[in-house]
C-alpha cells in the first residue's frame, strides 16, 4: 500500500431507476486518488446489486461516491461489469476535482481538460491527423501544444480518444525539454475510441529544464486517421 499516496476509502454504488430482471448487471466502481507526486493505488471496489438494467441512462442511473483522500487534489472513477480490478486508465469514466461523488448516467463524461487542481496547472496538446499528418518514429510538435514553463514539474497527465485513431499500434507522449526522463507517457497501446489513459509512467516527477512544448512519437506505423488529446499536469517548483 502506498502510505505516502492513500486510496480513498468507502466506495458506493447505488442503482437509481427501474429494476430490471432481464440483462440484468451489476457495476463495480474503483476511485483513485490523484496527488502532486503521483497517484494513489485503487480503491477497493463499490459494486452495485444485480438489478441494473444493461444501459444506464439518465431515468436508470448509478450514484456513486467516497471519502476523501486526505491530501488528495483530484479523483478518477472507474467503471466495470467484472469483480476484477481494471488498469490504470483502461475504464476511466470521470475525472473530479474536489467531488466526491458521481452519477453515472452512461453517458459521455465531462472530461475537463484544463484541469483546476488547486496548486495545479495544465498544458494541452491535440494532435489530429487531417492537420499534423502521419510521421511516425521521429517526435513531433502537433499545430495545437501548448508551452510546459521552464521550472515546472511534470507530474502526469490525461490521454483521451475521442475518435478512432487508425494505423499505429503505440505511441509516447514527452515533451520538447525536460530532464533526461522527458516522457510521461512511455510507448503504450493507442487507446479506442472513448478511452481514457490516466498516464503512471511518471513514477519520480521531473523538471523542466527549459520551456518546451508537448510531443507525441507514433511507432509502429503511419497514422491514417484520428485524433488524441492530451493533457500534461505540472507544478512550479520553488
Amino acid at each position: 500500500m502506498n502510505v505516502q499516496n492513500p486510496a480513498p476509502t468507502g466506495v458506493t454504488a447505488r442503482f437509481q431507476g427501474s429494476y430490471s430482471s432481464v440483462n440484468a448487471t451489476t457495476y463495480y466502481y474503483w476511485v483513485q486518488a490523484l496527488y502532486t507526486g503521483g497517484y494513489s493505488p485503487l480503491s477497493a471496489a463499490g459494486a452495485t446489486g444485480s438489478h441494473c438494467p444493461a444501459a444506464l441512462s439518465p431515468g436508470n442511473s448509478n450514484a456513486v461516491s467516497w471519502n476523501p483522500a486526505p491530501g488528495a487534489i483530484g479523483y478518477v472513477v472507474y467503471r466495470t461489469t467484472t469483480s476484477t480490478a481494471p488498469a490504470y486508465g483502461a475504464t476511466a469514466i470521470f475525472i473530479a476535482t474536489s467531488e466526491t461523488g458521481y452519477k453515472d448516467d452512461g453517458s459521455v463524461a465531462p472530461f475537463a481538460f484544463n484541469l483546476a487542481f488547486s496548486g495545479v496547472a495544465s498544458a494541452r496538446m491535440i494532435y489530429d491527423f487531417a492537420t499534423d499528418g502521419g510521421v511516425h518514429t521521429a517526435a513531433i510538435v502537433p499545430s495545437i501544444s501548448d508551452t510546459i514553463p521552464k521550472g515546472a514539474v511534470v507530474i502526469g497527465g490525461i490521454i483521451y480518444c475521442p475518435v478512432t485513431f487508425s494505423g499505429p499500434t503505440a505511441m509516447t507522449i514527452g515533451t520538447t525539454a525536460g530532464s533526461s526522463a522527458n516522457s510521461f507517457l512511455t510507448s503504450t497501446a493507442v487507446p479506442s475510441a472513448g478511452a481514457v489513459i490516466v498516464p503512471t509512467a511518471v513514477a519520480t516527477p521531473f523538471l523542466m529544464s527549459a520551456a518546451g512544448q508537448l510531443n507525441l512519437t507514433i511507432t509502429v506505423a503511419d497514422a491514417t486517421a484520428g485524433r488524441l488529446e492530451v493533457t500534461a499536469n505540472y507544478i512550479l517548483s520553488v
